[in-house]
């Protein structure tokens, strides 16, 4: 099944860029708002019909977790280590020859990935009785500037039983991610377009594009993750139960099925309201 890409252009800047299951989650608040309760339980009642991807700069993806290749040479090795992200052109050439393509990937010699910049902004706390500034009060958080000319890419696999574009409408005039209250994580989305991803001819393994579940994993990064309740839930018990999952790149043997985990906090939004977070690998194949 070929992918469809979304362009995003962000307006503002954010805590991180957008992954999967964050932005799912925001999609489905959307289709809540939308279309009723009634209609996001029938949604969720199966498998969705459709994955998405995490964004990544547009021409570039996550550098697949295949087993390593042995380089003597420190300079080298240590530009292998902090490689992150690979082209189009690279990532063709690992799906079939494994980490061996690296040595001579433009990647190694200065070729890089648009950057979003680093800075930190000071902020006042705010006082939750009066609304206003609190005295004595400052702090400052490490947000992320993209350039808002530089495009960013979504995949989406799959057709959703709603226009995909109208509802990333949505999330990017309200703020995807922390923060959207005062201004975060806002952007404008250009799509749909057909396009084609690289993967190997005869794969043996898959990769992800969007943090996924252990089992099955094969090589894989993991991260703890916590996150926020966020739609209607905003205000309440504001962190979700822990949990691990695989980052992005990380290979799976074979396509796991969807994995809905129950992260609903100790204290509940609402009275037998439970929790879900949803981790959908988004496949790509390769050899290992």
């Amino acid at each position: 099944m070929r992918p469809t890409l979304f362009r995003l252009y962000f307006q503002s800047p954010l805590k991180e860029l957008p992954r999967a299951p964050t932005l799912l989650g925001h999609l489905l608040w959307w289709y809540r708002y939308t279309h009723g309760r009634g209609a996001l339980e029938e949604l969720l009642a199966k498998p969705l019909p459709f994955r998405l991807s995490s964004v990544f700069p547009e021409g570039w993806l996550p550098r697949p977790k295949l087993p390593p290749v042995q380089v003597e040479e420190t300079e080298k090795r240590k530009a292998l280590k902090n490689l992150r992200l690979v082209s189009l052109d690279t990532f063709a050439r690992l799906a079939e020859e494994g980490e061996g393509a690296l040595l001579t990937a433009p990647e190694l010699s200065g070729k890089t990935p648009p950057e979003p910049k680093r800075l930190r902004r000071s902020r006042v706390g705010i006082d939750r009785a009066t609304g206003a500034a609190r005295k004595g009060i400052l702090f400052a958080e490490e947000l992320l500037f993209p350039d808002p000319q530089t495009p960013y890419a979504l995949y989406l696999l799959g057709d959703p039983p709603f226009d995909p574009k109208e509802a990333l409408a949505f999330v990017g005039e309200m703020g995807y991610g922390g923060k959207a209250s005062v201004g975060l994580g806002r952007f404008r989305v250009e799509g749909p377009f057909p396009c084609e991803l690289p993967e190997a001819k005869t794969p043996t393994a898959h990769m992800t594009l969007a943090p996924g579940p252990l089992e099955g994993a094969l090589y894989y990064e993991l991260e703890p993750y916590w996150g926020r309740l966020g739609g209607g839930y905003v205000g309440a018990t504001p962190f979700k139960r822990p949990h691990l999952r695989t980052r992005e790149g990380s290979l799976y043997r074979e396509v796991p099925g969807p994995l809905a985990l129950d992260v609903t906090p100790l204290e509940p939004p609402e009275e037998g309201v439970r929790v879900y977070e949803l981790l959908q690998v988004f496949p790509l194949g390769v050899r290992v």
